[in-house]
């Protein structure tokens, strides 16, 4: 298991749309990956989930990774939050 804790970069947070680039991005990895927050732990593959996070800029995140590739996806989630996702 990795983790790190990691800032919601997004201007409008994570609603549809970056939730959907997120979910596409962990889905290409075997491991799990979890956004936890004192208050909820949720499934960063499932759109649903990440919209029901309610995370908004400047949120902190703990992504937990677990699995056979969990230091490349610990990375790429690392990646994708840093950057702009209305594009």
């Amino acid at each position: 298991m990795v983790q790190a804790e990691l800032t919601i970069t997004n201007e409008q947070g994570i609603h549809l749309g970056p939730a959907n680039k997120i979910a596409n991005l962990a889905d290409r990895y075997d491991c799990q990956i979890h956004f936890k927050t004192d208050y909820m732990d949720v499934n960063a593959k499932s759109i649903i989930n990440l919209i029901s996070g309610t995370f908004r800029h400047g949120d902190v995140v703990q992504c937990v990774c677990n699995g056979p590739d969990e230091e490349e996806a610990l990375e790429a989630m690392k990646k994708i939050l840093s950057e702009n996702l209305e594009e």
